[in-house]
């Protein structure tokens, strides 16, 4: 009988303390402002989507209109300033500074380029569903919304995955128990911790992208990148177009729910666009179903896609709801004098870069 007893109140006070910790993690959810200084390498502890409120340039000026910032790691901010707790490390960082006075501009942006994933997020939100780690959701008949497409590997990924989070029982459970996040993610830490003490005899291969690096320079000035994001290497002319069709209805359908909307899309080239090396050069992987012993491409092949993705997105999304912004060229022209991604990151742009797309 004490068994029972004391095997109940252990199973009770844990059930408790998980909700305590549960109610904690949903308050600083909602409460994590870089304004006030929040720590950032907890950030990596709270679900992805309790980022949103982490930027600091929510105005919340009334009577203004209200910009939406949609897309992966490049529109929500990361790289080298972020890296060095630069206060202004995103492009919207840098548009709140431009349009204080009269917008209001809010993140709906996270690790991870798949746009239609991220406009299914953004409709939980503004149906009210995602309160709990994103505060309460925009009320506006005028919304606006930056959609920031990635060459580097947007179509990749919605190749990959196109199930959309929070349809599931389990995966709605995420709105009300982030804790289960947090204990997985301090759990991948921990575990990663535990292995590094550990030597562990590493093995030589040509595809490690270890020992795969590109020389790029930029006048006098060069750096060893590694194996750089392209305009699709890996896919073949069919699948871009198939995955550009997913895109297109993707954007439609939220358009369709949202008929008031303004959208528009703008185009993030990558790097190996971005800086065309003169040499057959090293890019990175994602499609683990397509094994490559020499991850290798050339700047022409690599410039063909992209005008090829930039054209069918030009001929897709010119539209009475959306326009279509393409800065590849003025963007290249400015990489004719210096590097705009960052040394320690060199995927995201740096200070020059996010001010320039902005």
């Amino acid at each position: 009988r004490n068994l029972a007893c004391n095997t109940i109140l252990v199973l009770l006070s844990t059930l408790f303390g998980m909700l305590t910790i549960n109610q904690f993690l949903i308050y600083i959810s909602n409460n994590n402002n870089q304004k006030q200084d929040f720590p950032r390498n907890l950030l990596h502890y709270l679900d992805p989507i309790a980022r949103w409120s982490y930027p600091d340039y929510k105005n919340l000026v009334t009577n203004s209109k209200s910009l939406f910032i949609v897309g992966d790691s490049i529109a929500e901010g990361a790289g080298d300033l972020f890296l060095k707790n630069s206060y202004k490390y995103s492009i919207g960082h840098f548009l709140d500074e431009k349009w204080r006075k009269n917008i209001n501009i809010y993140l709906a942006a996270n690790v991870g380029s798949n746009i239609p994933i991220q406009l299914h997020i953004l409709e939980k939100h503004l149906k009210g569903y995602s309160k709990n780690l994103t505060g309460l959701p925009i009320k506006s008949d005028n919304l606006n919304l930056v959609l920031y497409f990635y060459e580097g590997n947007d179509l990749e990924n919605t190749l990959i995955s196109k199930k959309l989070p929070f349809d599931s029982f389990t995966s709605k459970l995420r709105f009300k128990l982030p804790i289960f996040y947090t204990v997985r993610r301090a759990t991948s830490v921990a575990k990663n911790k535990i292995l590094s003490k550990f030597p562990k005899r590493k093995k030589v291969s040509l595809s490690s992208n270890k020992i795969l690096h590109n020389n790029v320079c930029i006048g006098d000035i060069c750096r060893k990148i590694p194996p750089m994001q392209t305009a699709s290497a890996e896919l073949s002319e069919k699948e871009i177009i198939n995955e550009i069709n997913y895109f297109e209805d993707s954007v439609k359908k939220f358009s369709t729910k949202y008929p008031k909307a303004n959208m528009c899309l703008v185009y993030i080239p990558s790097p190996a666009t971005i800086y065309s090396p003169s040499q057959d050069f090293y890019y990175q992987k994602y499609l683990p179903n397509k094994k490559k012993i020499y991850l290798k491409t050339d700047s022409k092949s690599n410039n063909k896609k992209s005008l090829l993705i930039r054209r069918l997105l030009r001929d897709r999304f010119n539209l009475e709801f959306m326009t279509f912004v393409d800065p590849t060229k003025t963007i290249q022209k400015e990489a004719f004098d210096r590097f705009i991604h960052g040394k320690r990151d060199p995927n995201h742009f740096n200070e020059h870069g996010y001010k320039l797309i902005a």
